[in-house]
């Protein structure tokens, strides 16, 4: 959460610490502030009610993207410390499946770990209890890591880029996921007209 400035030296250990947590506390108000401590609010998305969470999420990223691009150009932000220190390595089928697995989980309990968290802080019975079955399933993981710990370290790509899997600069491919949002977000109006389950 600290990356890429504790990375690069710009103040210790300890201090990462603290920042984190307080990057954390202002990160969950936030999310309590947008309404995504409760469920209902979340799983909207899904019944074509509300579409905030694909603006918020599409808008941080495109917001962070061109941020980071700007920045380099003005020689204030290497890439490769980004890349070679914070981005976590690809491993595709697995990632995959925990795609798959997160969706499932976000649909059914209606919440994702951060928004969880917000939750249980907020009171929320709900997310008490997905939290609870969040740590058993971190358990069972780690129980099971022996039967699947070969398939969880199975087709490394290494940190690979969105930019260097598609053979693009990181301008054209900001470019690209800029169009791809602008175009989210016309869609999610039209599905938020559209309410098939409020009809």
């Amino acid at each position: 959460m600290t990356a890429p400035l504790y990375v690069a030296g710009a103040f210790s250990y300890q201090t990462s610490l603290i920042v984190a947590v307080g990057i954390g506390f202002l990160f969950g108000f936030v999310l309590e502030r947008a309404g995504f401590g409760d469920s209902r609010n979340l799983t909207s998305i899904f019944y074509f009610r509300d579409m905030r969470v694909l603006k918020v999420m599409f808008s941080a990223m495109v917001t962070a993207m061109i941020g980071l691009i700007s920045l380099s150009w003005l020689g204030l932000f290497d890439y490769s410390v980004l890349v070679d220190y914070t981005l976590l390595k690809t491993y595709l089928w697995p990632q995959l499946v925990g795609g798959i697995l997160f969706g499932l989980g976000f649909a059914i309990g209606g919440y994702c770990p951060g928004t969880a968290a917000v939750g249980v802080v907020s009171g929320k019975l709900d997310a008490v209890i997905y939290v609870l079955g969040m740590v058993m399933g971190i358990w069972v993981f780690a129980a099971g890591f022996p039967v699947w710990g070969d398939f969880y370290m199975s087709s490394g790509l290494g940190r690979l880029t969105l930019w260097e899997a598609f053979g693009l600069s990181k301008e054209v491919m900001a470019l690209v996921i800029t169009l791809m949002a602008l175009a989210a977000f016309w869609l999610a109006g039209l599905g938020e007209r559209w309410a098939p389950y409020d009809k």
